[in-house]
Formats: structure tokens, C-alpha cells, sequence
């Protein structure tokens, strides 16, 4: 076994385990970069089309809690709304929905950690 970390084999290993490090590294970032505000607004006006002309305003807002949520379990939702349910604070302040979400990458070792967050916001009195 200890041949396997000497010599000329050891640098490859070692070399494979950085690979395999950097690789995970980029999955996370790609992971974390497709999760974009434009992409939770947009998702947020769709189903927000469906219940704009409910009245009153306490109805329309369950019956927007009720699509927004159905529309989350359903294959239609993109990663950025499933990813925003899994990682997030959603719900009403006031008149408005918002979806907050964090998100981060801790590198291995020394390097920094990237760390981002965003806000998305929709009213429902328009």
C-alpha cells in the first residue's frame, strides 16, 4: 500500500486528488451560478398570472401560497425555485412575497470562501 504514495505513483495520486478536488469545486460553482434572480422572478410573475384577478387580497394570497407551492412540487419548477425552497426564507412581508437566498462555497485549505445572497421580491396588490 505505501507504494501506491511513493515515488512516481504518489505525485499521480496526488495529482488525482486535486483533480477530483478542483472538479467538485466546479460543480458547486456551476451549481451556485445557475440560480439567478431573473430566473426566481420570472417563475414568481407566472404564477403570479394565475391568481391576479382573485379578489380579496386575503384570497389572493392563499391562493397564491397554494400555487406558488404546487408550482414548487412540480416538475415545470426550475432548479432556482426548488433551490430557494431548500436554502431560503419565502413569504409575505405585508402586501409583498419575497424569496431570499443564500448560498456559499467553502474551498478546501486556505482559499476564501464565496458567499452570495439575493432578494426577489413581488407585490400582490398590482
Amino acid at each position: 500500500m505505501t507504494e501506491v504514495f511513493s515515488g512516481r505513483n504518489g505525485l499521480y495520486a496526488l495529482l488525482l486528488v486535486l483533480l477530483v478536488m478542483v472538479v467538485s469545486v466546479g460543480f458547486k460553482y456551476v451549481r451556485m451560478t445557475s440560480v439567478t434572480p431573473g430566473k426566481v422572478k420570472g417563475e414568481l410573475e407566472e404564477v403570479f398570472s394565475r391568481v391576479s384577478a382573485v379578489r380579496p387580497m386575503s384570497l389572493r394570497k392563499a391562493q397564491f401560497l397554494m400555487e406558488w407551492g404546487n408550482y414548487r412540487n412540480s416538475d415545470q419548477c426550475s432548479g432556482a425555485v426548488s433551490a430557494s425552497r431548500d436554502c431560503s426564507g419565502n413569504g409575505f412581508e405585508g402586501d409583498i412575497y419575497v424569496v431570499t437566498y443564500k448560498d456559499s462555497i467553502e474551498f478546501p485549505g486556505f482559499l476564501p470562501t464565496i458567499s452570495r445572497q439575493f432578494r426577489v421580491t413581488r407585490e400582490m396588490n398590482e
